[in-house]
């Protein structure tokens, strides 16, 4: 927003159209009372010389407005939010087997969660989030971090296969628990996004989801995709061939509510867009902060710069006289 510290000072800006109409009058008589003895007159000047003038005369008035303009004190103000405390911490637990491929969720659940977190992301104000990425083996992509255009940026070069094909539940979890244990969060909250029961790793993602509980992190699970036959088409990351065909999906959503009330949380069944979007928007409400926060003002002046203007314009304008042979600025 633009503020002036001395406002009154632009009532002066209307003198400047007055004295330029004043200036053209002036001439003008001048130049009829010569016509057509002066051969100098602006009636008769050529193009170029014109042209000079007209720029002369803008570059003049032009000037003096900027002065105008930065005798009144000229500043932009930006409101900042300040937080007066730390926020929660969020660490998402993303499956990337095979499966998440399918495409029983538009385009792909894989893409129907990141799009999901992406949309979370934009509703966050002062917590930390996390990423962690399983399949076969488990992964941290993203460590918690405030920085969610870098956050962003790593979820979305994730590709479903890239850790292998397997399901690696308890692995994936144990790796959040690794990074949110150790935090001042006020709140700390894992959310696992799968599709299928675990066949990987070393942990049972039971006795992971005890562990978040016993650290204090709530854990909520939410189950994406539906069952039944559902196409599937990827490319697989070992060999760079894409491979399509038809995945039977078959997970039992009770064996995600165990996982989610080991963990203190809830299970969320996401089998289409509107049951995904339903269910982020009650974590997102359950897990944002609630710290206080401040606003204030911050100014910075811009009279200095338009001071340059000006005078930068007055020696234009007076460079276009001499080079116009006039000897009026």
């Amino acid at each position: 927003m633009l503020a002036f510290e001395r406002s009154w000072v632009l009532v002066f800006l209307f003198l400047v159209p007055a004295l330029v109409t004043l200036r053209l009058l002036l001439r003008s008589r001048k130049a009829i009372l010569a016509f057509p003895f002066d051969l100098g007159s602006p009636l008769r000047l050529p193009l170029f010389p014109k042209l000079l003038r007209i720029l002369r005369e803008a570059a003049l008035w032009a000037g003096l407005a900027a002065c105008v303009v930065a005798a009144a004190g000229p500043a932009l103000v930006t409101r900042r939010l300040s937080y007066l405390g730390r926020g929660n911490e969020v660490v998402f637990v993303l499956d990337v087997s095979p499966s998440m491929a399918a495409a029983d969720l538009a385009p792909t659940r894989l893409d129907a969660a990141k799009a999901i977190i992406s949309g979370f992301l934009r509703a966050r104000r002062n917590e930390t989030v996390g990423l962690v990425a399983f399949g076969q083996e488990a992964a941290l992509i993203c460590p918690p971090t405030m920085d969610y255009a870098a956050f962003a940026s790593r979820l979305d070069a994730l590709s479903a296969g890239v850790f292998g094909d397997g399901t690696a539940l308890g692995d994936g979890i144990a790796t959040a628990i690794a990074h949110a244990a150790r935090s001042s969060a006020p709140e700390k909250h894992i959310i696992l996004l799968t599709d299928g029961e675990s066949n990987a790793g070393a942990l049972d993602p039971g006795t992971a989801a005890s562990i978040a509980a016993r650290n204090g992190i709530e854990l909520s699970v939410v189950g994406v995709g539906s069952k039944g036959e559902v196409p599937v088409s990827y490319v697989d990351p070992a060999t760079g061939k894409k491979l399509t065909g038809i995945y039977r999906s078959s997970f039992e959503s009770s064996a995600l509510e165990r996982i989610a009330l080991a963990g203190g949380g809830r299970y969320y069944a996401a089998e289409n867009a509107e049951g995904l979007a339903s269910a982020f928007s009650e974590i997102s409400d359950h897990s944002v902060s609630l710290t206080r926060s401040r606003s204030s003002n911050v100014e910075e002046a811009l009279g200095g710069r338009l001071l340059l203007l000006a005078l930068v314009a007055l020696a234009f304008a007076r460079v276009l006289g001499i080079m116009g042979g006039g000897a009026r600025p």
